[in-house]
């Protein structure tokens, strides 16, 4: 079950940045750039280390990210959720 520590250590990091954001959320309405920058970017290392392949698994992650953000870009648009949400559901 623990052969790959990169991966469970990546999982465990993403699991902070979400405690994290979701404090930060509740306090000050507010969810940081830099921890969405922080997520996004450390997807393509937990690709790298899940063994995906280019095409197809990684361009549908891409693929799936790019429709996230419009639908959710949809719902700030109309007021029902912050950008901070938006640019964080896109991240994951």
């Amino acid at each position: 079950m623990l052969d790959d520590p990169i991966k469970y250590g990546l999982l465990a990091a993403l699991a902070i940045a979400l405690i994290i954001a979701a404090v930060t959320d509740l306090k000050s309405r507010r969810i940081a750039n830099w921890l969405n920058a922080a997520i996004a970017l450390g997807a393509p290392v937990f690709w790298w280390a899940s063994g995906m392949a280019l095409w197809p698994d990684v361009a549908m992650q891409f693929g799936l990210a790019l429709a996230t953000f419009a639908v959710l870009s949809v719902m700030f648009a109309m007021r029902w959720m912050g950008g901070g949400d938006v640019k964080l559901l896109t991240a994951l």
